[in-house]
Order: structure tokens, then sequence, then C-alpha cells
């Protein structure tokens, strides 16, 4: 397999259990678009790729302060 630089589309046609469900953004990189190859071979974007906001998205929230 050639090497692999930014830019090339690269397909994992089988990834078992290890697709978004088992997912994880180790070294802080965001999760890819995942498309569906249909059997007719129209290709259908079924989750849309992260982007930097979806990353911090649970570090934006009105803290709970309880009384002193």
């Amino acid at each position: 397999m050639p090497k692999i630089v930014d830019g090339d589309i690269l397909i994992i046609q089988d990834t078992g259990a290890h697709g978004i469900a088992m997912g994880f953004n180790y070294n802080g990189n965001l999760r890819p678009k995942e498309l569906l190859l249909r059997a007719d071979s129209r290709v259908e974007l079924i989750r849309r790729a992260e982007q930097v906001e979806d990353y911090f998205a649970t570090l934006s929230f009105t803290p709970d302060m309880l009384p002193l």
C-alpha cells in the first residue's frame, strides 16, 4: 500500500465494531465523515465530519453553583 498523505481518499470496506461507535479522538484528531455505498453504487453521506466546535462542545455549559 502506498504512503497515505493529507487529502487522499481512503476506503475501509469492513471495519466491524471499529466504526464511529468505538471511535475516539486520539491526539485531538477529529473523526472523518462517513459515507454509505449503496447496492446501486450511489454514495450517501450518513455522518458529517466533526468540527473543532464538536470537539469542545461539552466544555460549553453554564456552571451549577451551590449556595454557600
